[in-house]
C-alpha cells in the first residue's frame, strides 16, 4: 500500500503578509496612474513599463514594449543623446521631445527622468516618468498660427494679438507670467547672459503651508495670499525683472543684469517685506516662504530648466530643515 506524501505548509508570518500587501498595492498604484512610469538601461533596454506608458506608445502589452529599444522611440536620435548628456550631468531634469508609436504616429513627452547609480558610482538604471503633452504642443501650433495669421494686420487685429498671447503667457489669478511666459521670456535674458559672459541668477520659492491656508480659511484665502506674494515680489524686483508663477503655490525670479551684491540685497527686501506684512495686524493669514537661489556661470552654463531644478532642490532644502526645526511645510 502507497503512502501519500504531504507537503509541508509554507507559513507566512504576520509581517510578511503586510510586506507583501504593501508590495501589491504599490504595483497597483503604478498600474494605474495617469501618467507613464519606466525603468530602463542606458543601452536603451526597457527593463520596467507600467500600463500607461504601454497604452501611450500602442503597444499590446509590456512585453511587447519591452522587446523594443528605448533609442528606436526617439524621432530625433540626438535628443536621445542629449538626454543622456544632462542626466550625467545634473542626475535629475525634465526635457519634451517627440517620440514614435507603435502604428508609426508621434506624440510630444515631458519627460522626468532619474540616473540610479550602482557599484563604483556608474548609471545602472533611468528611472522616470514620461507625461503625454501632445495636445499642448498641438494648442501652442495653432496659436502660433493664428498669430502669423494675425501679424500683418490692422490696429483691432493687433489688440487680438496682444490679447492671445497675454492668455497663453500670463497667470489669471496674479498677472504674472505663466510658467510658459516665463520659460519664454527668461530664455531670451539668458542667451544674452551667455552672449554677453555676464553670471545671472534664477530665484525659485514656495509658499510653506498652503493647503493648510485653504483647509482653516478656504481658498479664497488661499488664492489672496497667491496675490499677495506676487505684489510683494513686484514691489522687491525691477519691472524689467522676470517673475512668474510657476504653478501651484510655486513661484520664480530671473532679474536682469544683477550682480551677486544686488541678488542679496533684493532677497533682504523680499524677507523685510513679508515680515512687514507679517506684522500688520489684522492680517487674515500669514505668509512664509521657501526659497532657493541657482547662479548662471557662462564658463559653465546651464539651460533654464536646469537652473529651475537645481533652486527647486535648495528650496525643498530650506524647507525641509524648516521641518526639522519645528516648522510646517
Amino acid at each position: 500500500m502507497k503512502t501519500k506524501k504531504v507537503s509541508p505548509k509554507t507559513e507566512i508570518f504576520p509581517f510578511q503578509k503586510k510586506f507583501l500587501e504593501s508590495a501589491r498595492r504599490y504595483q497597483d498604484l503604478l498600474e494605474h496612474l495617469p501618467v507613464g512610469v519606466y525603468r530602463t538601461t542606458p543601452d536603451g533596454t526597457i527593463i520596467e513599463a507600467n500600463q500607461s506608458l504601454v497604452l501611450m506608445l500602442g503597444y499590446a502589452n509590456s512585453v511587447e514594449l519591452k522587446n523594443v529599444n528605448v533609442k528606436n522611440l526617439y524621432v530625433k536620435r540626438e535628443d536621445r543623446a542629449e538626454h543622456l548628456r544632462k542626466l550625467d550631468a545634473s542626475e535629475t531634469f525634465f526635457a519634451e521631445f517627440e517620440l514614435r508609436c507603435r502604428d508609426g504616429k508621434t506624440i510630444w513627452g515631458r519627460d522626468y527622468p532619474r540616473a540610479v547609480f550602482g557599484p563604483g558610482g556608474k548609471i545602472k538604471y533611468y528611472d522616470g516618468i514620461l507625461v503625454d503633452i501632445t495636445q499642448e504642443r498641438q494648442s501652442e501650433k495653432r496659436l502660433a498660427s493664428a498669430l502669423k495669421k494675425l501679424g500683418r494686420s490692422n490696429r483691432d487685429k493687433k489688440e487680438m494679438i496682444r490679447r492671445l498671447k497675454s492668455l497663453s503667457l500670463t497667470d489669471d489669478l496674479t498677472k504674472l507670467y505663466n510658467r510658459r511666459g516665463f520659460q519664454v521670456a527668461s530664455r531670451q535674458y539668458l542667451e544674452l547672459a551667455l552672449r554677453n559672459k555676464t553670471k545671472a541668477f534664477v530665484l525659485f520659492l514656495d509658499v510653506d503651508n498652503l493647503k493648510g491656508t485653504n483647509d482653516r480659511l478656504g481658498h479664497k484665502a488661499g488664492d489672496a495670499a497667491l496675490v499677495k506674494l506676487a505684489e510683494i515680489l513686484t514691489k522687491t524686483f525691477r519691472k524689467s525683472d522676470v517673475i512668474g508663477r510657476m504653478g501651484g503655490d510655486e513661484f520664480a525670479v530671473f532679474p536682469i543684469g544683477i550682480s551677486p551684491q544686488g541678488m542679496n540685497a533684493a532677497l533682504d527686501r523680499f524677507k523685510a517685506q513679508i515680515e512687514e506684512y507679517n506684522a500688520t495686524p489684522g492680517s487674515p493669514f500669514r505668509l512664509s516662504i521657501s526659497a532657493g537661489v541657482a547662479g548662471f556661470d557662462p564658463e559653465s552654463p546651464y539651460t533654464m530648466d536646469e537652473l529651475l531644478l537645481r533652486a527647486d532642490k535648495l528650496m525643498y532644502e530650506q524647507k525641509r530643515l524648516k521641518q526639522q526645526a519645528g516648522g510646517r511645510n
